[in-house]
């Protein structure tokens, strides 16, 4: 039986950002601790302290995995829900605009993985066009400042942020048709690499496109439920192309 080969027929290949090609989570939750201490503090600092400092962390965690799931990007609304959670409504917008930049100095500082770099090159050596499909950073964030600070940035031949200039969020499919329509390319001639089974994988094979997950750590259950084909590592496409 012949073997499957997720890139043929294909012209260009298509990624995420976080987590696909830089690694997000650590500073993600490091900045999510941060926030959570502040918001602890200044509930202190008012005389509510309705909760403790390991619970209030934990529950803002879980918020922002749900929230984040959900294509809810907009931190501060992330700061609304688990104050809502305790009790506490009514915080000033300047307030909540405070803790969303604790947040992005810290979440801001991503690093690339080395698997990145390399495929990138590699694609590049090989003929393909490349695009980056992301989604917004919401409101008090700057995805496209983010994107800048990526060392090849100069390899992408399209850049799509879903949630910006009237482009949808993924899941939906608008994202992917847009960036297979800058690179002149048909749906079934780009493939979508990332982290997420449902807004990069299950979305981009609604498009039309093929799509790969990228599950460093090996937690999606049934995989193959949402994408193509399944790798642990960038460096593993190398084989099909």
């Amino acid at each position: 039986m012949e073997e499957f080969n997720p890139f043929a027929g294909s012209k260009a290949i298509l990624f995420d950002y976080d987590n696909t090609l830089v690694n997000s989570k650590p500073v993600f939750r490091k900045a999510i601790q941060a926030v959570s201490s502040d918001i602890y503090n200044f509930l202190k600092d008012n005389g509510q302290t309705l909760v403790s400092p390991e619970l209030l962390e934990q529950k803002l965690l879980h918020i922002s995995e749900k929230l984040d799931s959900e294509g809810v990007y907009d931190r501060n609304v992330w700061w609304i829900e688990v104050l809502k959670q305790i009790g506490i409504s009514d915080i000033e917008k300047e307030q909540l605009f405070e803790w969303t930049s604790l947040y992005w100095s810290i979440a801001g500082e991503t690093l690339p993985f080395e698997d990145a770099l390399d495929i990138l090159t590699y694609l590049k050596q090989k003929g393909y066009k490349i695009g980056l499909v992301t989604n917004s950073d919401g409101e008090g964030g700057d995805k496209k400042s983010r994107i800048a600070k990526f060392p090849f940035i100069d390899k992408f031949d399209v850049i799509v942020i879903g949630g910006e200039n009237n482009v949808r969020p993924k899941p939906s499919v608008q994202p992917f048709i847009l960036a297979c329509e800058e690179l002149k390319a048909k749906g079934n001639e780009c493939v979508m690499v990332g982290d997420d089974p449902v807004k990069d994988c299950l979305a981009a094979k609604k498009a039309g496109l093929k799509s790969i997950l990228i599950d460093r750590d090996s937690s999606v259950k049934y995989p193959e439920l949402y994408a193509d084909f399944v790798v642990s590592s960038l460096k593993e496409l190398e084989e099909f192309l």
